[in-house]
């Protein structure tokens, strides 16, 4: 863990005085314990999925959003 993070955050809690962000900090701190990392809520095959999502990226092998969007404009003129 990295103290220099804890230390910062020690120091801004202490020179903050807005109550609702106080409120809101703590709240989110204390809710630490119940957050789930995605990851692990995925099933095997939605993992592998992912995966080869990330391989098919890393190749270059997509199209973008905007790429996709032309196509989809060309294809309603038809």
């Amino acid at each position: 863990m990295d103290k220099k993070i804890k230390s910062e955050l020690h120091n801004l809690i202490d020179n903050c005085d807005n109550e609702l962000l106080l409120t809101e900090a703590k709240a989110l701190l204390e809710s630490n314990k119940e957050i789930k990392d995605w990851w692990d809520e995925l099933t095997d095959e939605d993992k592998s999925v992912v995966m080869q999502s990330e391989t098919e990226y890393e190749r270059r092998n997509f199209v973008s959003h905007n790429e996709l969007m032309q196509q989809f404009e060309t294809w309603k003129k038809k």
